[in-house]
């Protein structure tokens, strides 16, 4: 695996993190793994100026914590006073449309949000079949909760 890695100069791989942290944060409540995305962005110019790894990993933790400590309870109050909806609270209130049938109970089938195949479940009286438009009125772990929209 290590061999794969030395391929890429160092900064490309921090900066790979840091996409893929910006990317899960999308999924996660509070704004923390953009932090450490924020890190992984500040080790780019150590990694560029060819610094050893213990100064890249110390600059990548020195940018994560003071994100965390500055930016991550300022951005947690912008998001509460203009009522933005972060990563799977912003799906409360879609409507989607199913993709697999979502049996009665807790079998779950399954739902596409915008291109992406969710697994459902429905405390709905009635199968909810292919094709038909559900909203997501909430979730569970990465499970969303729907119902039938009635036209």
């Amino acid at each position: 695996m290590f061999e794969i890695l030395s391929l890429f100069p160092v900064w490309q791989l921090w900066l790979v993190a840091a996409l893929l942290l910006f990317a899960l944060e999308v999924i996660t409540p509070g704004f923390i793994l953009a932090c450490f995305g924020l890190g992984a962005l500040l080790a780019i110019p150590a990694a560029l100026l060819e610094w050893s790894w213990l100064v890249q990993i110390i600059c990548f933790c020195v940018g994560s914590l003071v994100a965390l400590w500055l930016l991550q309870p300022l951005m947690c109050r912008w998001f509460a006073s203009h009522d933005a909806k972060t990563g799977m609270d912003a799906l409360i209130g879609r409507h989607v449309f199913v993709t697999e049938t979502i049996p009665t109970g807790d079998a779950g089938g399954r739902v596409a949000v915008d291109g992406d195949s969710w697994r459902a479940i429905s405390h709905s009286s009635q199968d909810l079949p292919v094709g038909q438009e559900v909203r997501i009125v909430g979730y569970k772990s990465v499970i969303l909760e729907v119902e039938p929209v009635h036209h």
